[in-house]
């Protein structure tokens, strides 16, 4: 009598597999998009961070101060290349953080305005890329919607927040 598995024993083998790994791959998937979502939180956490501690030693933000000159937050220009200025936006952001590989939340940076009494701030804008899930959810997590609804004072457009904001984001 020859040692060995039958044919069936090796069918009920795959099977069994093939029903394993329908149910690991959706969790997996899941798990890296909570991962982005982590890490977009985390990267603007940062970002906002170094710009309250850059606009505290500094004193202003200045007309050419770049972005990488403050953060180590890996953003990106409209054109996907290198970022520049953090500064001279008014309605378009100079910078974008990019999230499952698109553009997902505008930012800029805006100088204290003195005339009108404004603080200096940083704007925060949506930005929608077409089917990107991981980009929808990560600007309704609450922690950065905090970010996208945060307003001035005296100014109710949504999405600017004051540097040295006590505004926390988790």
């Amino acid at each position: 009598m020859k040692k060995g598995f039958t044919m069936i024993e090796l069918i009920f083998v795959i099977v069994i597999l093939g029903i394993l790994a329908s149910v690991a791959i959706p969790r997996l998937a899941g798990t890296r998009e909570d991962a982005e979502i982590s890490a977009a939180v985390a990267n603007l956490r940062t970002l906002v961070g170094d710009a309250n501690v850059y606009y505290v030693t500094k004193g202003s933000f200045g007309a050419t101060t770049k972005w990488q000159e403050f953060t180590s937050v890996p953003l990106v220009d409209a054109d996907n290349a290198a970022v520049g200025t953090a500064t001279g936006g008014t309605t378009n952001a100079t910078a974008h953080l990019k999230v499952n590989g698109e553009n997902c939340i505008g930012l800029y940076l805006v100088e204290k305005d003195t005339a009108t009494n404004k603080p200096a701030h940083i704007v925060f804008t949506k930005e929608s890329p077409a089917g990107n899930t991981v980009c929808t959810n990560v600007q309704a997590a609450p922690s950065v919607k905090a970010y996208l609804d945060s307003t001035l004072p005296g100014d109710t457009t949504a999405g600017k927040m004051p540097i040295g904001s006590t505004a926390k984001i988790y």
